[in-house]
């Protein structure tokens, strides 16, 4: 079960960092809320001869980066009734293209057992089961009252006196306000 952990993680933070929102069943989804300003406008004229392309092109990408890009998670629905206080029951804001209530955020996928088993050299349904057990060993200590706290890498979620609270890591943070996350 620990290899199918750490292969879950790293199938976790190489979605995320590839700007991909990830569902998990029965657990939350790892997601984006994503904050849109105006485009910025060139401040001064600057000619060919002046600056190399590299410079132009970096010029470009600031005045393109109008999104405020920050990650959160999405407590679901089958875990909210075992908590007692977890971030906003509107974390993120759902855009008028999303008409199913599935959609839970940016670039959404469920989380695939495919690779994670690929990564681990286990077949497909020891995954699966390995996964849905531990997720529902997860809320029977939160039944419990059990302290948890749960390592992803990029995020930390702790689960104390059935109060859920996330932290997501500052080089994580970071990666997602860069103006080339955007592409």
């Amino acid at each position: 079960m620990i290899i199918i952990w750490k292969a879950l993680v790293e199938y976790l933070g190489n979605n995320l960092r590839a700007g991909r929102s990830v569902n998990i069943k029965r657990f939350g989804s790892f997601t984006f809320d994503i904050a849109t300003e105006l485009p910025r406008i060139a401040t001064k004229a600057v000619s060919m001869t002046q600056t190399n392309n590299f410079d132009l092109e970096e010029q470009r990408l600031d005045r393109k980066h109008v999104h405020n890009v920050r990650p959160c998670f999405v407590v679901d629905s089958f875990l909210q009734p075992h908590l007692i206080h977890y971030p906003g029951k509107e974390e993120i804001l759902p855009a008028k293209s999303q008409n199913s209530i599935y959609q839970k955020g940016f670039r959404m996928i469920y989380c695939n057992a495919v690779p994670i088993a690929a990564a681990c050299l286990l077949g497909k349904e020891v995954v699966t089961d390995a996964l849905n057990t531990i997720f529902l060993a997860i809320v029977d200590l939160i039944k419990y009252n059990k302290d948890l706290n749960l390592n992803f890498g990029f995020a930390r979620i702790s689960i104390i006196n059935r109060g859920l609270k996330v932290s997501f890591a500052n080089d994580y943070k970071s990666t997602c306000v860069d103006k080339t996350f955007e592409n």
